[in-house]
C-alpha cells in the first residue's frame, strides 16, 4: 500500500509533491484572497489546475527503476 513511499523512481518523488504543493497553493490562495478584491471563491479553481498539472507531470514522468510489490 505505502510501496511508493520507499521507490526513488522520478514517478514516485513526482507523487510525493502533491501534498506540499496542495498546501502552497491553498496558503497562496488565502493570501491572495486577504489581500486582493478576489475572494476564495474566485480562486479556488487555481486548486484543481495545480493538482492536475501535478497529475500530469506523474503521468509523464519514467518508472524506470521503480520498485513494486
Amino acid at each position: 500500500m505505502t510501496a511508493w513511499r520507499n521507490c526513488g523512481c522520478p514517478r514516485c518523488r513526482t507523487r510525493s509533491l502533491m501534498g506540499p504543493a496542495i498546501l502552497i497553493t491553498l496558503g497562496l490562495l488565502f493570501f491572495a484572497a486577504q489581500y486582493s478584491h478576489y475572494s476564495f471563491g474566485d480562486l479556488w479553481p487555481i486548486l484543481i489546475i495545480v493538482i492536475g498539472a501535478v497529475k500530469v507531470a506523474e503521468a509523464l514522468a519514467s518508472s524506470e527503476g521503480h520498485v513494486g510489490l
